[in-house]
């Protein structure tokens, strides 16, 4: 793979090495999970940090910075003249369009509507109970309002402009973006969009590629589609799609949100803007810096969470840079008295590791007790339950650095391994998909165990086991959109052996 973009040391472009390592701990005190960090300045990269067991070439779920690749497919059709900004959405749809009268709302919808989130709809229609067909969902539910009106975040608009993508150019979604850009800034060959319950590309939520995929992407847009000399995106398409179209502070929940959108692109508080999706998958510029943000996460479940990540950025890094004294060395940027060395700040990057469930929060010896008295023992469900569980064991091993919680639901049975003080990798149940796992003792009669999907599929599960003997009670409680539905819920279990 070709390196495209040089290296240097943080202080020698500006910013104390102490700037970026007070950044890193702050979100790691805060308990937030991290997955990667990049950080580039004048279009040289100074830091990049992984957290294992994600490297720099670990496929990432993306969720709606899908939509910002969407925006750029859009920007490279009316550059073709296949499409313009003013065409609306249902010339290009005759077959999923309702029978009988269109609704006036839906025929006015435009391009640039979609683009803005300015659609018809006060919420992601394909969400709605019982849908399958998430295209054909977005023409047959009934409109609320006036396109081109009211700010409102509709993920199956942007689903419907990737397929329209697909439509117009004769290839898959991801393909074309390939063919016409990707190739040529080296994206990774593994990296995919997922596919709906028809089969069509997830232009909303689906893109999977690396940390250093989206950096490329996101410089590519900071520097107006030019790459290294080649313009590869329409410049006055990006100019436009950067730019505040939508005022969203009545709608958004936290600050970042409120700052304006424009084209699939979040503009963000200190005059940048930003591809964001959820979770924490951020891509973010600030111009009068000249500084990118790259970050992959799991914030979900966290409230506040990608806004501390924002918080953590502008306060620990940005504001401070403002701080710093005027004084320049040759090259017209601020001399650096660094507390950290380049040394320590490149050992700390290294040595990133997924998030683990806290220590144990009892003494020692009252720990060791507990889960000698837990070890080896089953228990069977009570009753019939909503997490179909209907015995569990659990085994510690000897020394007390790996549990195994042993199980059986609807669908077979299971094993989890899980970490003290430590994650364990494996594929989860009968999923085809990774998870960490690891477990604390949080009382005399409480096992917490937290499960981190680390795959396409991104989101936590979390087990708690509390003890009343000779009965137990776990709560299961999954925190991801679609999937692990068995694994939520409360059930009470008692001592068979």
């Amino acid at each position: 793979m070709t390196e495209f973009f040089k290296q240097a040391k943080a202080k020698e472009l500006g910013i104390p090495n102490e700037y970026i390592m007070n950044f890193s701990k702050r979100l790691e005190e805060k308990h937030l999970p991290m997955h990667s960090i990049m950080l580039m300045r004048h279009d040289k990269l100074i830091y990049e940090s992984f957290y294992a067991p994600y490297t720099r070439d670990s496929l990432h779920r993306m969720f709606s910075v899908t939509k910002s690749f969407v925006s750029l497919g859009i920007g490279l059709l009316i550059e073709e003249g296949k499409l313009s900004l003013d065409d609306h959405i249902v010339d290009f749809f005759p077959d999923k369009l309702p029978k009988g009268e269109v609704h006036p709302f839906l025929k006015m919808m435009t391009i640039r509507d979609m683009l803005e989130m300015k659609s018809c709809h006060r919420f992601t229609t394909y969400k709605a109970t019982g849908v399958s067909d998430w295209l054909g969902s977005f023409f047959t539910t009934k409109p609320t309002h006036v396109p081109g009106t009211n700010f409102a975040y509709d993920t199956s608009s942007t689903h419907t402009l990737g397929i329209l993508i697909e439509r117009l150019s004769g290839k898959n979604f991801f393909d074309y973006l390939r063919d016409k850009f990707l190739n040529e800034l080296e994206f990774s060959k593994e990296a995919y969009v997922l596919t709906d319950p028809t089969n069509m590309s997830m232009g909303g939520s689906g893109l999977n590629c690396s940390s250093l995929d989206l950096l490329k992407v996101f410089y590519l847009v900071v520097h107006k589609g030019d790459w290294f000399g080649k313009q590869l995106l329409p410049k006055e398409y990006i100019e436009d799609a950067i730019s505040c179209h939508s005022d969203n502070w009545a709608k958004s929940d936290t600050l970042e949100e409120m700052q304006g959108y424009g084209y699939q692109f979040w503009r963000t508080s200190h005059g940048g803007y930003a591809m964001y999706g959820m979770g924490g998958q951020l891509a973010v510029y600030v111009p009068d810096k000249d500084i990118i943000l790259i970050t992959t996460a799991d914030a979900q479940g966290r409230k506040g969470g990608v806004q501390l990540i924002y918080d953590s950025f502008w306060e620990e890094i940005v504001d401070k840079l403002d701080a710093l004294e005027n004084v320049s060395n040759k090259d017209g940027l601020n001399k650096v008295f660094d507390s950290i060395s380049d040394e320590e700040l490149e050992t700390y990057a290294n040595s990133r590791k997924l998030e683990i469930m806290e220590p144990s929060m009892i003494e020692a010896n009252k720990c060791a007790h507990f889960l000698n008295k837990i070890n080896k023992r089953s228990y069977e469900a009570l009753d019939e339950n909503v997490c179909t569980i209907k015995k569990f064991s659990i085994d510690i091993n000897e020394d007390k650095s790996e549990g195994c919680f042993n199980y059986t639901n609807a669908y077979g049975d299971f094993s989890l391994r899980f970490g003290f003080g430590k994650n364990i990798i494996q594929q989860f149940a009968n999923y085809d998909l990774r998870v960490a796992a690891s477990a604390s003792v949080r009382s005399e009669s409480l096992l917490d165990i937290k499960i981190q999907v680390i795959d396409e599929v991104l989101g936590n599960i979390y087990f708690a086991l509390n003890f009343k003997d000779p009965y137990i009670t776990v709560m299961m409680r999954k925190i991801e959109e679609h999937t692990f539905e068995e694994y939520d819920g409360v059930f009470s279990a008692k001592l068979v052996d």
